[in-house]
């Protein structure tokens, strides 16, 4: 698929809550998968492509919640009537970056 040609890192799969935030509404999903620039979250809505949003998650092992500010640029159908999104992260602080290194290094072996 086009998409995994341009992904830049790989992404490693993952089922733990997250609550994406856009603007004073939120929104409970399921984080599926991460890789160092980006995650796929499951919701019950998509929000409109380009749309910045506020992931907040709890990565297996990496001592407790993130959040980690991103972009839109994907969607599609997810799991049992879900809504899937692609978010790539902006701005991500030093100390969330190298969490969700940890928690690829982890899994990487």
């Amino acid at each position: 698929m086009a998409n995994d040609e341009r992904r830049k890192n790989p992404r490693f799969p993952v089922d733990v809550p997250a609550r994406l935030t856009v603007g004073n509404e939120t929104t409970m999903g399921r984080l599926r998968d991460v890789c160092r620039d980006a995650a796929y979250v499951e919701a019950n809505r998509w929000y409109p492509l380009q749309t910045e949003v506020s992931v907040a998650m709890e990565l297996p092992g990496t001592g407790g919640p993130l959040e980690v500010r991103g972009t839109v640029i994907r969607l599609a159908p997810g799991d049992e009537g879900s809504h899937g999104m692609a978010i790539l992260f902006a701005d991500v602080t030093p100390a969330a970056a190298l969490r969700i290194d940890f928690f690829i290094s982890q899994r990487e072996g």
